[in-house]
Order: structure tokens, then C-alpha cells, then sequence
């Protein structure tokens, strides 16, 4: 039997150029500047990914600088039996700056996808695209 793929998409421009949002994403001294919590980014083959003071926990699969990133994703409050979810994350140059394309799948259920999208959206693309707003200042 088939199981249902709970997934999200969103798509959201950051002002400012591919470099610069890629480097934000996978630089430890530039993340800080912009995420809130303890965090880990191993910008190697399988480093370990950590968000929010060790709330999820990852391993980067694949990154291509400036255009993809991919890793695992599992928050501790999940069971320990579900498998980590995917994120990937796409990079494109448009006039404004860049466009960031997240697509999270493999979720355990519909309303872990829904929360996330809220939390892609809450705490991750809207901290990184202020903190890019400030440095136009």
C-alpha cells in the first residue's frame, strides 16, 4: 500500500543576490547573525545540520554553491521510529534579489507539513531576508 507524501513548497525573494543568500545559509558566522537559537552547519559531505538550540537535527546531502542545498530534518519532539524529512532548498536570480524555492517533504502527517510551512516562513525566510534589509541601511 502507497503512503501519502505530506509535503510543503514555498517560494520567497530575498533581497539580495545568490552568493549572498547561499552564504547566509551555510556560513556558522553569518547564521548567527539571523537565526535564533544554538544552531550546527557542517558545510561538508553528510555535516551535521542542528536548528534551534538542538530542536531538529540533520545531515546535509547535497549542496551546490549558490544554486541547492539538501538535507535530513527531524525535530526531537517527533517519535523516534519516523524517519527525518527532506528539505530542499533552490536558489534563483531574479531582478529583486533571489528567489528561494523550500521544498520540505516526507513529513509523518499533514499537520507537521502545515506547522513547518508557518515555520519556514516565521523563523527562517523572514529572520534571513531582515537581516539582509538591516545591512542595506
Amino acid at each position: 500500500m502507497a503512503t501519502k507524501d505530506f509535503s510543503t513548497h514555498l517560494s520567497y525573494i530575498v533581497y539580495a543576490q545568490p552568493e549572498e543568500v547561499y552564504d547566509a545559509l551555510t556560513n556558522p558566522a553569518l547564521i548567527a547573525q539571523w537565526i535564533e537559537g544554538d544552531f550546527v552547519f557542517e558545510l561538508k559531505e553528510n555535516g551535521s545540520v542542528s536548528f534551534f538550540d538542538g530542536w531538529v537535527n540533520g545531515v546535509l546531502e547535497e549542496f551546490v554553491p549558490n544554486k541547492t542545498l539538501s538535507y535530513t530534518w527531524k525535530p526531537n519532539t517527533w517519535d523516534k521510529k519516523t524517519k527525518p524529512s527532506i528539505v530542499d532548498i533552490r536558489f534563483s536570480k531574479v531582478a529583486a534579489g533571489t528567489q528561494v524555492e523550500i521544498t520540505h517533504t516526507q513529513f509523518p502527517n499533514a499537520d507537521e507539513a502545515t506547522k513547518h510551512r508557518e515555520g519556514w516562513l516565521n523563523y527562517f525566510l523572514e529572520p534571513l531576508n531582515d537581516y539582509f534589509i538591516a545591512r542595506m541601511k
